[in-house]
């Protein structure tokens, strides 16, 4: 999940001007998680589900939405860090496709070039017109099964 969540992140990033790229400490976590351009209560990503849902999913009692990618995603961890969800919406030409991946597999019905994989849990992403989504679950509760139903939840939510 880690490299999956950090390649989004370097995606964003790299897609921001560089007269807004800082080495301020401070301003440079912002903009990694999102923080400088938006707060985590307006974030779509944070929006679409409560911390309750996303509990289900992560199998633990998890904090309020928190901005991960820029603020193209939306993170919810437990107080350890040891069980989280990710939800991330990013441009189409940032869609990550882990092909090379051991357990790779294609999901038919779940958008276009719908994928699933294990990666520290399991994430699933696919590909919309004008968007890629990506969801990632880690912790003892990631099942490849959470990742499609949070995958399907998510497409269904943005509609």
């Amino acid at each position: 999940m880690r490299n999956l969540v950090f390649a989004i992140t370097f995606a964003t990033m790299l897609a921001a001007p560089i007269s807004a790229q800082t080495t301020d400490p401070n301003k440079l976590k912002d903009q990694i998680t999102g923080d400088a351009k938006i707060s985590p209560s307006a974030n779509p990503q944070c929006k679409l589900f409560t911390q309750a849902e996303i509990a289900g999913y992560a199998g633990a009692e998890v904090g309020p939405g928190q901005n991960s990618a820029g603020g193209a995603g939306c993170n919810w961890h437990n107080k350890t860090y040891s069980a989280s969800v990710t939800v991330s919406v990013v441009p189409p030409n940032y869609f990550p496709e882990p092909t090379a991946v051991k357990g790779f597999k294609r999901l038919p019905n779940v958008g276009s070039k719908g994928w699933v994989a294990p990666d520290s849990g399991w994430s699933a992403g696919t590909m919309l017109k004008d968007a890629a989504i990506v969801v990632v679950i880690s912790g003892n509760a990631a099942t490849e099964a959470s990742a499609i139903a949070l995958l399907q939840e998510t497409l269904k939510r943005r509609k």
